[in-house]
């Protein structure tokens, strides 16, 4: 008995508290994904006079520049219904946003309404940071750069994209180099949000040195036919610092007989042409040979021996195809040779021909 009396005062309690004042039928509205483009995205929040007395609105404030609510300035009669219309601002803000409106009553009450969704950035918003269409997807860049690292070591570098769909999305990552590791988070990417490919290099696993270029295919969603090509850039260079004293005494030395290769007047339409250069070490411990390259196509280059003892030699042909050359207009290209050398790791051959 002792318990349906107090059940009885709670909710005549609350009936009175009723009868006081506005009752809120909602006090948060979600407006969900919605493009940029909209602009101004409202929505009508009502509550219900259920006192006795007209009761107006005092003030209605937000906690940002971004949103703007309207009230009526008529105080409202009982049993009538009051509506404060809450307009959201998008334009130029792409994310996600919650935002807060005060509503002061006559009735002595303070109200806090809540708005909040997720803008998808149109492209004129978006093109500054993500400035690669990608469809379903934008991103921040189509090349990692993971800079200068020593053999042994990772390094690492992201790209950062942004989900331009109302949907979900689900991006992969294809045709990865056997060194290269890729992180994608978060792994489902919601409406209008960024994520991260997070690529780490393991310079233990990658066979060349230097300057290492490769590829890989970002892919915005898992039924999406767009792959989106991306350039990994690392640059691999020998950690000499263990060396002691006594061994850096005896490390190899390297040198190249020639600067320059001239391969002098030719025509578009000759045959292949070659010239040689030796690597010579006159140090003590052998020369290992990392790695002879250069990036023009026109050149193809044979290296006889990749360990050369004291004082000894190795030679290297370079092959140039002048049909190989293209449209460029002289032969101007650089032969890049990397030793074991600690004095002298990287050394440059010019090649250098003009045509007739």
């Amino acid at each position: 008995m002792k318990r349906l009396f107090t059940l009885a005062c709670a909710f005549f309690a609350v009936l009175a508290a009723c009868a006081q004042g506005f009752v809120w039928l909602d006090t948060v509205h979600d407006f969900g994904s919605f493009s940029e483009d909209i602009g101004l995205a409202r929505c009508t929040f009502r509550a219900v006079n259920t006192s006795d007395k007209p009761i107006a609105v005092i003030s209605a404030r937000a906690n940002c520049g971004c949103t703007h609510p309207e009230y009526p300035k008529a105080a409202v009669q009982p049993g009538d219904t009051l509506k404060v219309s809450v307009a959201y601002d998008a334009k130029g803000r792409p994310g996600r946003f919650e935002k807060k409106v005060y509503v002061d009553t006559g009735d002595g009450i303070s109200t806090t309404l809540r708005v909040k969704g997720t803008v998808i950035g149109a492209p004129s918003s978006l093109s500054g940071r993500y400035p690669v269409d990608a469809g379903k997807a934008r991103f921040s860049a189509t090349v990692i750069p993971f800079g200068e690292t020593l053999k042994g070591r990772v390094a690492q570098g992201v790209v950062k994209g942004y989900n331009t769909t109302s949907d979900y999305i689900e991006p992969r990552v294809e045709g990865l180099p056997k060194y290269v590791d890729v992180n994608i988070r978060p792994e489902k990417v919601p409406p209008g949000e960024q994520f991260v490919v997070s690529a780490t290099v393991t310079t233990d696993r990658c066979s060349r040195w230097g300057f290492v270029t490769d590829s890989l295919f970002i892919v915005p969603d898992k039924d999406s036919d767009t792959r989106v090509p991306v350039s990994t850039v690392v640059i691999i260079r020998e950690d000499f610092s263990r060396l002691t004293p006594g061994e850096r005494a005896k490390a190899p030395h390297a040198s190249v007989s020639e600067k320059t290769l001239d391969f002098g007047m030719f025509s578009r339409n000759d045959s292949p042409a070659s010239l040689k250069f030796k690597i010579t070490n006159s140090g003590e411990n052998p020369l290992l040979i990392r790695e002879v390259s250069s990036p023009d196509k026109s050149l193809a280059i044979k290296v006889s021996e990749m360990k050369i003892k004291k004082n000894k030699s190795a030679n290297v042909e370079v092959t140039f195809d002048p049909q190989v050359l293209g449209n460029a207009e002289l032969l101007n290209a650089r032969i890049t040779v990397i030793t074991n050398d600690p004095d002298n790791p990287v050394q440059m051959v010019r090649v250098v021909g003009e045509p007739q």
